[in-house]
């Protein structure tokens, strides 16, 4: 490293000094300070590399068939412009599936909320009338048969009255408080293995992350041996297999690290939609319970006792009573009729309109999931820039060694540093100045500003080294990505 090797250089000719002033044991007298040898020591030259502002490597997050290639290598595109899409096929019929379910639990929800339709009411309405009507017409001689139907309708009516105050079966209420519990079970089942499901996940992000760091300081370790090896002679060709196999295993580790991030991102996703379904489920049963223990409404009541009161009246009627009876039991029935409307004209319960509206929310659910994974089939830019490289083929699957895509903002370059150690980095202020020169190109050198300076450093090859990013002042047009460049800070 040449910020190291510069220190190793200053240290030996200090030594030198000393002892050759020791060895003379001879008082010497203190030197001058040299305003232009201050300036030199000030100064500090690193190691950089040439990167654009700003790059990203693009993978799609589902499996899949390429369908449409949207750009090829060297296009420029703007943010949120479509690179490639997918086969989505089987993703559209998903979404038009929920979409179906969805329209189908709202039009029930309306339908139940929009209550009793103009005819119904109109029926019940017309029956009311026909029982006024029929009060002001009763009269005449009863006969037998007339007296068995009459007794026959009052027991009738009165089983159905006791059929109602009896409420619902107390297996109807079982069943539901069992169906209850089974969801509540489900949903407290599936949020423990939905959670398990991403801190597994998420350890192997932290696994995929460490491999990563291991193989790139075992590929480091191995490039500057072969630098250093080099300088003495021609490199062995171990040597260089070594490190060609160093490189591939910093891919793999790359490779790795991406697909552990994406299975975090699946069982994230997984754990959001898994909840909101089981917990939907979880609203329904208790729907349905509320439902069942609601039991039977005042309106239906009134209507069945309405029932026993004119059956009764037309009994006492039919056994001789005077004129007064038989406009008692034809009021009777006027009340049925009456009942019969409001019960008709009545509201929806509260129960049956929550389950509906359950249902809606889980088909909006529904809906949002399929259409996020239509839109994951489609990979779109990050940032505006051009497109640097491109792996991807019409008719075949993306391969999970390499990104999709390969997206750099090239409008802009910055320099970082690779070897600036925490000796030097003291000496690096943001917004000093720095001149850069090239390997590729003696004849160019151009001054730059530090915009930005590591915060923690990383210890490679016994040093912890910092890296420091420069801005250039100017550019030229013969430089490209990851050109080697030497940095010096300082006044030039």
């Amino acid at each position: 490293m040449i910020a190291y090797a510069t220190r190793l250089l200053l240290i030996a000719s200090t030594s030198a000094l000393l002892l050759s002033a020791c060895a003379a044991g001879t008082p010497t007298s203190t030197p001058t300070p040299d305003p232009a040898a201050a300036v030199e020591a000030a100064r500090v030259v690193t190691d950089g590399r040439v990167l654009p502002t700003r790059d990203a490597d693009l993978r799609f997050e589902l499996p899949g068939t390429v369908a449409e290639l949207l750009v090829a290598e060297g296009d420029t595109v703007a943010a949120g412009a479509p690179l490639a899409r997918l086969d989505t096929a089987s993703l559209e019929a998903a979404v038009e599936q929920a979409r179906a379910t969805l329209d189908e639990a709202s039009a029930q929800l309306e339908l139940l909320q929009a209550g009793a339709r103009p005819e119904a009411v109109a029926a019940a309405e017309a029956q009311v009338a026909q029982a006024q009507a029929a009060a002001r017409q009763t009269g005449g001689r009863v006969t037998a048969a007339d007296l068995q139907a009459a007794r026959d309708a009052l027991r009738e009516a009165q089983a159905v009255l006791a059929r109602l105050q009896a409420g619902p079966k107390g297996t109807e209420i079982e069943q539901a408080r069992a169906a209850l519990a089974q969801a509540q079970a489900n949903l407290q089942t599936g949020r423990d293995a939905l959670s398990g499901a991403k801190t597994t996940a998420d350890l192997r992000v932290t696994q995929a992350a460490n491999a990563l760091r291991d193989a790139q300081d075992a590929s480091s370790q191995i490039y500057w041996a072969n630098v250093e090896l080099g300088k003495l002679g021609d490199l062995p060709q171990a040597r260089k297999d070594a490190e060609a196999a160093a490189h591939r295993a910093v891919a793999d580790a790359e490779a790795a690290l991406a697909q552990a991030k994406v299975a975090l991102d699946n069982a994230r996703q997984a754990e959001l939609t898994g909840l909101a379904a089981a917990t939907a489920q979880t609203r329904d049963a208790q729907a349905r319970l509320d439902q069942v223990l609601a039991g039977t409404d005042a309106d239906q009541l009134a209507a069945a006792q309405a029932r026993v009161s004119a059956a009764q009246a037309h009994i006492a009627q039919l056994t001789g009573t005077a004129r007064a009876g038989e406009l008692a039991a034809a009021q009777a029935g006027v009340s049925q009729a009456q009942a019969g409307l409001a019960q008709v004209a009545a509201a929806p319960r509260s129960p049956e309109v929550a389950a509906a509206a359950a249902r809606v929310r889980v088909g909006q659910a529904a809906l949002r999931q399929a259409e996020l994974t239509l839109a994951k089939a489609t990979l779109t830019a990050p940032f505006a820039g051009t497109v640097v490289e491109v792996n991807l083929t019409v008719g075949e699957q993306p391969t999970a060694a390499s990104p999709a895509f390969v997206l750099a903002d090239l409008s802009n370059w910055r320099i970082e540093t690779s070897d600036l150690t925490e000796l030097d980095v003291v000496s690096v202020r943001e917004g000093d100045p720095a001149t850069i020169s090239f390997d590729a190109l003696p004849d160019l050198s151009l001054t730059g500003v530090v915009t930005k300076i590591q915060a923690l450093g990383k210890t490679f090859q016994g040093d912890v080294i910092y890296t420091v990013t420069v801005a250039p002042q100017s550019w030229d047009k013969r430089l490209r990505w990851n050109m080697t460049a030497t940095v010096t800070f300082g006044p030039a």
